[in-house]
């Protein structure tokens, strides 16, 4: 109940606890004097009755007292009882001595005959009054001792009880609601400073910048002192806070790998989005979202258990469902839950994929000159003397030829291998690509494959762009020879192939078509086309060109238009291959 008050309210209620508690000491005194007051005056009173009884008893005898008994009860207004030493009552003027009891437990009779006097105090339930008792030890005739007894109502002691008891009830009611008002106003007086206090706290609690008021009292203002100091602490360190939480945040945010915090209950307390995205979730995520709505596998629901029992877990997810995506999530436990670690190994998983494949196929290309170098070094071991030398030139020819090819392969898995690892190089030049691709038409026009196919160019007067020359006419060459191989497996030795270069502004960029009329590309194998030791159909591998590559022309051409700036594209024809190689502009 207590706890509920107000302190206001326990200021007054303490206060008129406290006034009724001095009113209630200063009754009790009060009533103590008033009454033995009384009590004194009543018992002088019945002395002077029974010492004037003794002396009547005295000179007219017991059995002149009892004749005047009855005139007694009527001048001292009081009851007047005789009784003799055994406690027998031999007089009384209100009743019938025969039928009252044996008076000698009486204490004022008692002190009477031990003492000379006793008097005592009583309350009549009955009548609901006090009665003081006075008693005087008297000698009868014959020398006989008895005790004459006057008894007195005290009904002035009741009535001024009763009239003290009202008077004071009433001021204690007027007093006590005159000192609840008066400690009312102190105590609202009292705390309208704190109450100022009170509201400018509010106030900085609801984030405004105010300060504590000034006070008129030293002691308040050195409170509203010592607040203002606490307050600018507070808002400094809270700033401080805020300025790491939003550095944090960015640095979390910054961070390539995704960041999820749960708290103990396991729901969202930050997500970052990075974890947003590679987890594939939809819409936002609120703080307080459980952690079953963002991930996308029930497997990954153990890496929450495990850092709640104190440990760290590490595992790697494929998720076919997201794109063939592959995740690395890392659990551990914090002070208010568990960090998630989001990281994407598809990139990775591709890239070791992709070695493991470069090695297999490279093995398989060199495993075709190094067999036919083998089977002729092994002839020539075993030839006969009567082997003609022209027979051993062929074999040694065969040889050497096998030995270019695999140089030639090696050469370009470095160039490769050097472009896809090194950064551009910054020694690019001005150059005129209608001269360039020109001069790439002319050199292919002398290729063998090319005495029954038409090479032909269009091209701009000027076509100014800043490349490596060459290294674009090592890409433009590539795309050429390619034509030339795949015009010639269609043609034959007849008539009627074509190859066609034609340079045009398109943009920021120019663009460079290498366009031929020979079997074409499916658009299956267009997805592919530029992978390394890929040499498009299958059917188009077997035929005569392919025994002279490896497939790495397109792969090697498209890198060298990256790192230029632009890059290497395969576009549909229904008349057979095209390629777009894109420069950028030179802009002046």
């Amino acid at each position: 109940m207590t706890a509920l008050l107000t302190l206001k309210k326990k200021v007054i209620f303490l206060v008129a606890a406290v006034v009724f508690c001095a009113f209630g000491i200063s009754w009790a005194l009060l009533y103590g004097v008033v009454r033995d007051g009384i009590v004194r005056q009543s018992a002088l009173e019945l002395s002077r009755q029974t010492a004037l009884l003794s002396v009547s008893l005295s000179k007219e005898g017991l059995p002149g007292f009892l004749k005047d008994l009855a005139r007694w009860e009527g001048i001292l207004r009081g009851r007047v009882t005789l009784v003799d030493a055994g406690g027998a009552v031999l007089a009384d003027t209100e009743r019938d001595p025969s039928g009252m009891d044996n008076h000698l437990s009486r204490p004022e009779v008692r002190e009477a005959l031990s003492g000379g006097e006793g008097k005592a105090l009583r309350y009549s339930a009955t009548t609901n009054m006090y009665y003081l008792y006075f008693a005087r030890r008297v000698s009868l005739d014959g020398g006989r001792t008895a005790v004459i007894r006057s008894a007195y109502p005290l009904e002035y002691l009741s009535a001024a009880f009763a009239e003290t008891r009202n008077r004071f009830l009433l001021y204690l009611f007027v007093a006590v609601a005159l000192i609840v008002a008066f400690g009312a106003g102190m105590v609202r007086l009292f705390f309208r400073p704190l109450d100022r206090v009170v509201e400018s706290a509010g106030k900085i609690a609801q984030g405004e910048e105010v300060r504590f008021p000034i006070m008129a009292e030293p002691e308040l203002q050195r409170l509203s002192n010592a607040l203002d100091g606490m307050s600018a602490q507070l808002r400094g360190t809270m700033e401080e806070l805020r300025s790491e939480r939003e550095d944090l945040s960015r640095i979390v945010t910054a961070l390539p790998v995704g960041v999820v915090l749960l708290d103990d209950g396991r729901r969202v307390r930050y997500m970052n989005g990075v974890a947003t995205r590679l987890l594939a979730v939809r819409g936002d995520v609120s703080p307080g979202t459980p952690v079953e709505r963002i991930l996308p596998s029930g497997e990954m629901y153990g890496l929450i258990e495990a850092p709640q029992e104190g440990g760290e877990q590490s595992r790697v997810f494929d998720l076919p469902e997201l794109d063939g995506r592959c995740l690395g999530i890392t659990s551990r436990k914090t002070a208010t839950g568990v960090l998630l670690v989001v990281t994407d190994l598809t990139e990775e998983r591709r890239i070791e994929q992709s070695r493991r494949d470069f090695v297999a196929d490279a093995g398989h290309e060199f495993q075709t000159p190094l067999t036919a170098i083998r089977a002729a070094a092994e002839y020539l071991l075993e030839a006969q003397e009567e082997e003609t030398a022209e027979q051993r030139k062929k074999f040694l020819t065969s040889i050497i030829t096998q030995q270019e090819r695999m140089s030639r392969l090696v050469d370009d898995l470095l160039l490769l291998s050097r472009m896809e690892s090194e950064p551009p190089l910054r020694d690019e030049e001005e150059a005129d690509l209608s001269l360039l691709v020109t001069g790439v038409a002319d050199q292919c026009r002398s290729h063998p494959f090319a005495s029954l196919i038409a090479v032909e160019t269009d091209v701009p007067p000027q076509a100014p762009a800043v490349v490596r020359p060459a290294d674009l006419t090592r890409a433009l060459s590539n795309l050429v020879e390619n034509s030339l191989k795949y015009v010639r497996e269609k043609f034959g030795t007849s008539e009627g192939g074509r190859v066609t270069l034609t340079l045009r502004e398109d943009g920021d960029f120019w663009s460079i078509l290498v366009a031929d009329n020979g079997p074409g590309i499916s658009p299956e194998t267009a997805p592919v086309l530029f992978e390394r030791f890929r040499r498009g159909d299958a059917s188009r591998s077997r035929g005569e060109w392919g025994k002279g590559g490896y497939g790495l022309g397109l792969a090697i051409a498209k890198r060298i238009l990256i790192r230029a700036g632009g890059d290497l594209l395969f576009r549909p024809s229904e008349t057979g291959a095209l390629f777009e190689a894109r420069v950028p502009v030179k802009h002046a």
